[in-house]
């Protein structure tokens, strides 16, 4: 499991730290502020983030409130030593809120009620480093040449699996054209371009990938209306 703990005070990010390390095999990085917490999510995908609330720059509540709504598949457990703010964490859908000092009971309590062995991710190499990328993150995929690019939001990765390979592994990959898979999940609607060629619209890029007429009916049966 990944995680990303996020705490403006060292101390606090070194003990979580240490009491995670005694529960379990955790991949641990850290944020002092809820901006690095942003960036960090962007590039890592963590499975779970322990948030503090009061931080400088950007605090807790801002950034969960946008891990929340741009990377769903990304647990919040928020940190603080006030419970005045467990009401408002719940309302971005918070796994747990637990107040400092953390227990190591109730940090076990808090890991048991995550349940990120649902998500599904897809591994790629980005430069010297080995990347999983949730599958869900994936807004489309374009086989050109000899590569196949995976577009998300804010970025795109090459890999190495053909668009066969990847539509026969992931049920929401579905193939709209020769050279496009795209997610299920991000589809949103159907268009004609200047040659009245049929596109997909996607959510959270600009990219309209082509639609094979053959491809064209099974398309619409996903789109989320």
């Amino acid at each position: 499991m990944n995680i990303l703990i996020v705490d403006d005070e060292p101390l606090a990010r070194r003990r979580l730290a240490g009491l995670l390390s005694h529960l379990g095999s955790y991949q641990i990085s850290t944020a002092d502020n809820g901006e690095q917490a942003l960036s960090m999510v962007a590039e890592q995908y963590p499975d779970v983030v322990f948030m503090d609330i009061e931080m400088p720059v950007m605090n807790g509540m801002e950034a969960a409130k946008i891990i929340s709504r741009e990377y769903p598949q990304t647990a919040i457990i928020f940190l603080t030593a006030h419970e005045e703010f467990a009401l408002p964490a719940f309302d971005v859908k918070a796994v747990d809120y637990l107040l400092k000092p953390v227990a190591s009971e109730r940090l076990q309590q808090a890991l048991q009620r995550l349940n990120v062995s649902e998500q599904v991710y897809l591994s790629v190499k980005d430069g010297g480093r080995l990347l999983r990328l949730p599958v869900d993150q994936i807004i489309c995929l374009q086989a050109e040449d000899k590569y196949v690019t995976a577009y998300l939001k804010n970025r795109h990765y090459l890999l190495d699996q053909s668009l066969t390979e990847l539509a026969h592994c992931y049920p929401q990959l579905i193939r709209i054209h020769r050279s496009w898979l795209v997610n299920i999940h991000h589809l949103r609607g159907v268009d004609v371009d200047h040659s009245q060629q049929a596109v997909a619209l996607l959510k959270k890029t600009d990219i309209r990938p082509p639609i094979s007429r053959r491809q064209l009916s099974e398309v619409k049966k996903h789109i989320q209306i």
